[in-house]
């Protein structure tokens, strides 16, 4: 018998075999990171609408992995659960202190994926000690906390309120920026190069180092800086203090001021300087 009468049915039993027809793939089934409500509260009601609406969580019990996480590295800091007696609270101080402030569109933008309510947050030192003070807010990658949603925000003085309404914007725009949610400015980006840039020369170049332990100024750093400036003063107050000639001698911090002030509220539609008033 010759060698092709043996190979040719041989050849075709594979063929067909290689032609059965395969199951249909099915994908995995995604399974949401985090279940709501996470309680059985009327405003966990308040927490699932802003979720639909925003696509972000917001969670009073939480891991220390969601509160700590980082990416390359975690949090300096420790948090408390939220205390669910102070929720509702905590809820409406960052609609009147921070959301309120924002277009629909601009949050859907700008918010991270959670929002972490704690009842108190401290930070770490360098010898793993907790120090006393408490921290209003701070964000990571992937959230912003707020650090009041317990007793102590009841107790706020109007100058305490006027921190940690500063405190909260900050944190807010750190994680939209860091993380390329929002833009910075382009001529904010390219007036200063900050290796030019020292503690005692700042003013010049109108830069601002928010971070103590900082050894040398960088974008982000400063960006935090005028943030933190624009919310919590009008622009008159600014005027008396930081656009005089002995705090800013060569007109730079007016000018990367009005830069800012003026890219958000032309890109974004965001008033900055409404905020402080």
């Amino acid at each position: 018998m010759k060698l092709k009468n043996i190979l040719y049915p041989l050849i075709l039993l594979l063929m067909a075999a290689g032609c059965k027809k395969e199951d249909a793939i099915v994908p995995d089934k995604i399974v949401p990171e985090y279940s709501l409500p996470q309680g059985n509260h009327p405003y966990d009601t308040q927490i699932i609408d802003f979720h639909n609406k925003y696509g972000c969580y917001i969670l009073y019990r939480f891991t220390e992995k969601d509160f700590k996480w980082n990416i390359t590295n975690n949090l300096s800091y420790t948090a408390d659960q939220g205390d669910e007696n102070y929720i509702a609270p905590a809820l409406d101080a960052l609609d009147k202190y921070l959301f309120k402030f924002y277009s629909q569109d601009f949050l859907k933008k700008a918010l991270p994926y959670k929002i972490i309510l704690s009842a108190r947050i401290r930070e770490i030192t360098f010898y793993n000690d907790t120090l006393a003070t408490p921290v209003n807010s701070v964000s990571a990658f992937s959230h912003f906390a707020f650090g009041r949603a317990g007793s102590s925000l009841s107790g706020m003085t109007d100058d305490e309120l006027r921190v940690m309404k500063s405190d909260l914007h900050r944190e807010f725009w750190k994680q939209a920026v860091n993380y390329g949610k929002i833009t910075l400015p382009p001529a904010f980006v390219s007036a200063t190069n900050y290796a030019d840039v020292f503690d005692w020369t700042k003013k010049y170049y109108g830069v601002f180092m928010p971070d103590v332990n900082a050894l040398s100024p960088d974008l982000y750093g400063d960006f935090q800086g005028y943030i933190d400036v624009i919310v919590s003063n009008t622009l008159g107050e600014i005027e008396q203090s930081l656009f005089l000639p002995a705090n800013d001698p060569n007109g730079k911090y007016k000018l990367k001021y009005n830069i800012i002030v003026n890219y958000y509220k032309e890109v974004y539609g965001v008033d900055l300087q409404g905020i402080a008033r």
